[in-house]
């Protein structure tokens, strides 16, 4: 058997073992808001009630309304667009670090990729952020691959014999023009990219930049915008047929000034650095690359020496400065790509509480690891050592992948099974749906569609201020209220407690946070008055109550 085709057979097994084991471990249920804006979308696409929210998603939404056709529900069409998507990153992932850094990497990055946790879990989740990191890794395989097809046409075209007359036409070189191909290849997947996932756009505008600059002229800015505006045509023109233009930016208007100044997570709204720095450091390290952590899974202490080896093999692989640089000038489309995606989340992003929004760095991140354990292996044998001596040196790399892997993959399948049940926000959904039925209201912040969707008979009054909470509190009368966690802040318990209110958890199904990064506390609470004794009678407000 030939040595391409043993490499698509270990390719398709590869995607067909990561297909199987995204879709062993599928939900049913709608774990957050977004998942549940993403469900109603696919029942009904309507931009003005937010199903879904805004950028609307359009390619990632009808890729499930395609699913749904088939015959699935909306929730079963989004697990499998995310597991279709979670294979797929796991085979471009392989496929990018052959075109990057061969043959013997791409198996490790192929085995780590397929047991990554982080790329496991969110290959779980009713969201489009695996889909979007599949379309990524795939145009960045392509600008690979071309980048490689222009080196090799260039030493052919360099070693070729002769030279050509003065006046002779210059020669279309096949490999230049399927290098030309495989790019614009990349720029229209891209632009179809944004209508899966918009906040990836720094990879979009980062290859568009480095394949225009490396063309020349304005011409080739033309042709290249031209191309990723192809990709962008293709869900845009849809987009403003079925939602009238009106609905659309009047939509897009509110939802995207509340994203940088109210509940986006932006620099804006979380400024502390020493917060985004956490959020850099526990999403890359403790999330995307399973590292280990105080509150995460003990057996990743056994598996962070293997990835620090991995992690200052790759560090040496770029180094010194001068190998980084024409690293840099061999694959600019990847480098490039991840410094402006890095830049734009740690400014535009909730990195802080939402580790998810490092996916599109992690198949890169791994490419690297395997690229630092493929440098490992000797690349000649050395006279001076023993047979035995050196067969270990040749082994040791594929150990030491292999070693991580197998950790990487227990703690995955752990992840994957606490997945399979209800998140909190989910499991407290369904205790209000499945309780008997009261008058007292449920006090929240963000879970009011939830509650409306999913337990009908429930009166969800959202809050948006500490003030405004105390109030409905004191409204509610002497039952009191049902509060979800998420919007009892410090002081609004400090102000309830003040006015002599009990405030115990009614119902509770935490889990943990490498599973629900956000709310993996989320309770709900019970707001009730505490009865004062019978000989004592009844604490007066304090003295601001009567201006609220």
């Amino acid at each position: 058997m030939r040595e391409e085709r043993r490499d698509a057979v270990a390719l398709a097994a590869l995607t067909a073992a990561a297909l199987a084991s995204r879709l062993l471990f599928r939900i049913d249920h709608d774990e957050d808001i977004d998942a549940l804006r993403f469900a109603l979308g696919v029942e009904r696409f309507d931009v003005a009630e937010l199903r879904p929210h805004a950028p609307y998603y359009p390619a990632f939404i009808a890729a499930a309304k395609g699913a749904a056709l088939l015959g699935a529900t909306p929730r079963a069409a989004l697990s499998l667009v995310s597991a279709v998507s979670g294979a797929a990153a796991v085979a471009f992932t392989a496929l990018l670090a052959r075109a990057v850094a061969g043959r013997r990497a791409a198996v490790f990055a192929g085995v780590l990729a397929l047991a990554s946790p982080f790329l496991w879990l969110s290959s779980e989740k009713l969201l489009s952020d695996m889909t979007g990191a599949a379309v990524t890794t795939a145009a960045l395989w392509l600008c690979a691959r071309a980048r490689r097809l222009g080196r090799t046409a260039g030493a052919t075209s360099a070693a070729r014999p002769g030279a050509d007359p003065p006046d002779a036409q210059p020669e279309a070189d096949p490999l230049d023009a399927r290098a030309a191909r495989l790019r614009t290849g990349a720029l229209v997947l891209l632009g179809v990219g944004l209508g899966v996932r918009l906040s990836y756009f720094p990879f979009a505008l980062a290859c568009l930049a480095a394949i225009a600059r490396a063309e020349g002229g304005r011409a080739a800015w033309l042709a290249r915008g031209r191309d990723l505006a192809t990709g962008v045509l293709l869900w845009l023109v849809p987009l403003v047929l079925i939602a009238t233009p009106r609905d659309l930016v009047a939509t897009t208007w509110v939802q995207g000034l509340g994203h940088f100044t109210r509940w986006g997570g932006t620099a804006i709204t979380v400024s502390s650095p020493l917060d985004r720095l956490h959020g850099v450091v526990w999403g890359l390290w403790a999330n995307g690359l399973g590292g280990a952590w105080p509150d995460a899974p003990a057996a990743r202490w056994l598996g962070a020496p293997l990835l620090i080896a991995l992690l200052v093999a790759a560090a040496r692989r770029a180094a010194p400065l001068g190998r980084a640089a024409r690293a840099a000038r061999d694959q600019p489309e990847l480098w490039l790509s991840a410094l402006a995606y890095f830049v734009w989340a740690l400014l535009g992003q909730n990195i802080a509480y939402k580790p998810r929004h490092w996916l599109p760095l992690v198949p890169l991140l791994l490419v690297a690891l395997a690229a630092g354990a493929a440098s490992l292996v000797p690349a000649a044998p050395a006279a001076a050592l023993a047979p035995r001596l050196l067969a270990i040196r040749a082994a040791a790399p594929a150990v030491l992948v292999a070693a991580l892997a197998a950790q990487w993959f227990a703690d995955g399948l752990s992840l994957a099974r606490q997945h399979q049940a209800p998140s909190p926000a989910a499991a407290i959904v369904g205790f209000l749906r499945d309780a008997d039925a009261e008058q007292r209201p449920v006090l929240t912040r963000d879970l009011d569609r939830m509650i409306l969707e999913g337990a009908p008979g429930r009166r969800p009054v959202r809050v948006r201020s500490d003030a405004a909470l105390v109030r409905a509190v004191e409204q509610a009368g002497p039952a009191g209220a049902l509060i979800t966690s998420e919007a009892l802040s410090r002081e609004a318990r400090d102000a309830l407690a003040g006015r002599g209110y009990a405030i115990p958890i009614r119902f509770a199904r935490p889990r943990s946070r490498y599973v629900d990064a956000l709310w993996s506390d989320l309770a709900l609470l019970e707001a009730a008055p505490s009865a004062p004794p019978a000989d004592q009678a009844q604490p007066r407000p304090p003295r601001d109550a009567t201006a609220r």
